[in-house]
């Protein structure tokens, strides 16, 4: 039984996670990236609207996306970084 105060911080949590949880994981990532979600597009424009609307205005959509894409750079980052 793995308990969550067993994982270590940072990037060497992954080693502490099993094999069958780690292939559970990628399983998940393969079907939304290429069945539920699959990008057309490497923009991050998934057709799916921002918070279930559609955002018409092309400059605020870019700026909207590129927002996501920075706090998901940033979070990337902080994950890598924990010590």
């Amino acid at each position: 039984n793995l308990k969550f105060s067993d994982v270590p911080t940072g990037i060497d949590g992954i080693r502490a996670i099993p094999t069958a949880g780690l292939a559970q994981i990628l399983a998940f990532f393969a079907l939304v990236e290429l069945a539920w979600m699959p990008a057309s597009k490497y923009d991050g424009d998934y057709g799916v609207g921002y918070f279930g609307t559609d955002v018409k205005d092309p400059e605020e959509k870019a700026r909207k996306l590129n927002v996501e894409l920075n706090n998901g750079r940033a979070a990337m980052m902080g994950i890598m970084l924990n010590p």
